[in-house]
């Protein structure tokens, strides 16, 4: 098995640049919350990564003209001297030509280029997984490749894995530690990227007869107009065919960019998500708001003005419940106020919770929905939002839920609307239900269609 040593640092958590102060700081609060032996675990462990991180990922020493003085900048300008971002238009040329190929029919194997990963139920890793393990189901041997942490531990991975996709017990996982030698990895059928940091790395991977891009949002809207935005916006031009997750993602890739691609519509789990029976009427409504304060595409600050304001007008009157994210609700004035879950672990417990409450909202900043309205719909809640275009696809205002303006106050008023009236409220629950699909199986058997007969649009 070939490995390789990529230098790629997906995200600030795994740049030493940013990563050591987070984990110092997670570190303390882990002391605090479990105790002085798991602490020590956490610091060992720590340890051992930082070592690895600034031993086999430092950047090439700069310049003096060029050091930074400013902490912020020091991080961007460590992540971006990355070599693996520095390519040439013979780089772009040399990936392009391998579309030119013949595609091997049947297609037998696949390679897939993925982040590290330590919890397997986030929305869009679970995404992934249910792709491969749909294209084993059609007779494909798939092939995953870690990048940005040599110290990752894959057989731990693949037990979490097949925890939900037991038909995966066979699923090669390869951790790289050396990008010299990416080109050991064995040849295969096609291949994709899943993030845009890989999609460096896919560029540079041209032992394939077919690259593609599974891409479930916009990410350069991940980060303000600068080098890191800049650098995945990059990628949409790297003449991958796009496997997209939802039609309104891939409509505005496609607009812009000219990326060929056959798009699907998530479906839900209908193990884990589904209405409950309820059928007495609720005297004090429960509501829930999808909560993670450090993606700023969820507005965690609009969201949690929301809940003040709600608070303010309707006091003991309703219940407020967060999950998505482990965060202190007393940094905020909210301890004894709301219910705060943190991050719950499994889609099990998360379909649970939804059949508690009546009504969800959430922040969606890029251009895919997320997860959560279809979730919510699935589990007989109603559904608030902000006003997103590239989301009518799904998301129609007084139709099969509420949309409003991402001011907390028009936020707050259409969920006081819901509140107040139960007659609405019921016939967007009753539209939202029927606007949810359940048949992956049927997605999936689509985008192989456009696979199988290299056909995308």
């Amino acid at each position: 098995m070939g490995s390789v040593t990529s230098k790629v640092c997906p995200n600030e958590s795994h740049c030493p640049a940013m990563g050591a102060s987070k984990w110092i700081r997670r570190g303390f609060q882990s002391l605090r919350r479990d105790g002085l032996g798991l602490f020590m675990r956490k610091s060992a462990r720590f340890g051992r990564r930082l070592v690895s991180y600034v031993h086999a990922r430092s950047a090439p020493l700069l310049p003096r003209r060029l050091r930074p003085v400013d902490a912020a900048f020091s991080a961007e300008l460590h992540f971006v001297s990355d070599p693996i971002f520095r390519i040439s238009a013979r780089d772009i040329q040399a990936s392009m030509d391998v579309q030119q190929r013949p595609l091997p029919v049947p297609i037998r194997t696949a390679t897939w280029f993925v982040p590290p990963f330590y919890h397997v139920t986030y929305g869009g890793l679970f995404t992934i997984f249910r792709f491969i393990e749909g294209l084993t189901h059609r007779g494909v041997t798939n092939r995953v490749v870690i990048f940005d942490d040599p110290l990752f531990n894959a057989a731990r991975a693949l037990s979490m894995v097949c925890a939900h996709f037991p038909d995966l017990a066979s699923l090669e996982i390869v951790v790289l530690d050396s990008s010299d030698t990416l080109s050991s990895l064995a040849p295969t059928d096609i291949a994709f990227c899943t993030w845009w940091p890989s999609a460096y790395l896919l560029l540079r991977f041209n032992q394939t007869n077919r690259k593609y891009y599974f891409v479930q949002d916009f990410e350069p809207a991940f980060y303000e107009a600068g080098s890191r935005y800049a650098l995945a916006e990059s990628t949409y031009r790297f003449g991958y065919y796009g496997v997209v997750n939802t039609p309104g993602v891939l409509r505005a890739i496609r607009g812009r960019y000219g990326m060929k691609g056959a798009s699907f519509v998530p479906a839900v789990d209908s193990r884990y998500y589904y209405p409950s029976q309820r059928t007495a009427p609720d005297s004090r409504p429960r509501i829930f708001f999808y909560c993670r304060p450090r993606s700023r595409r969820n507005a965690f600050e609009l969201g949690l003005l929301t809940i003040l304001e709600l608070l303010d007008r309707f006091s003991e009157g309703v219940e407020i419940v967060t999950a998505g994210e482990a965060w202190d609700e007393a940094d905020y004035g909210l301890k004894g106020r709301i219910t705060n879950l943190g991050l719950l672990s499994t889609p099990a417990e998360v379909g649970d919770l939804y059949r508690t409450c009546q009504i969800g909202f959430v922040y969606m900043l890029s251009k895919h929905p997320s997860y959560q309205p279809l979730e919510f719909m699935a589990c007989g809640m109603t559904v608030v939002s902000n006003r997103n275009e590239d989301n009518y696809w799904l998301l129609r205002d007084r139709h099969n839920c509420l949309l409003a303006e991402p001011s907390p106050t028009a936020m707050a008023d259409a969920i006081s609307e819901l509140i107040s009236d139960r007659e609405l409220r019921e016939r967007l629950r009753q539209a939202g239900l029927e606007a949810v699909s359940t048949d992956w199986e049927g997605e999936l058997d689509q985008v192989w269609q456009s696979l199988s007969s290299d056909r995308f649009d």
